[in-house]
């Protein structure tokens, strides 16, 4: 499969699976876990929006799991590889439209 048709394949995937979470979750945890962190670092208030800090520490915590499968001498799950990359899209749409999600429907 070349790559492209690969990509597209793979994003219509992580689509599919992301947006029935985003109805179920909404995004009060990103705005407390976010504002919790801020309060951390004020410094970083007007240059960084609380959620993709929020985002961040999910982020840690995916990769956290993923090295902590390798320490086991084992694979991360294909599902930890797949939040990740779902939480990267999430703080490029924060960085994009200056919050998470939006309209969904």
């Amino acid at each position: 499969m070349r790559l492209q048709d690969w990509w597209h394949h793979t994003s219509k995937t992580e689509i599919d699976s992301m947006l029935p979470k985003v109805t179920e979750y909404g995004a009060h945890d990103l705005k407390i876990i976010g504002d919790a962190m801020m309060l951390m670092r004020p410094e970083l208030q007007g240059k960084i929006d609380p959620e993709e800090l929020a985002i961040a520490f999910y982020a840690l915590g995916k990769i956290g799991r993923i090295i902590g499968a390798y320490a086991d001498g084992v694979a991360p799950s294909d599902d930890s590889w797949h939040d990740l990359a779902i939480y990267a899209r999430m703080a490029q749409r924060v960085r994009d439209a200056g919050y998470w999600p939006g309209e969904v429907k």
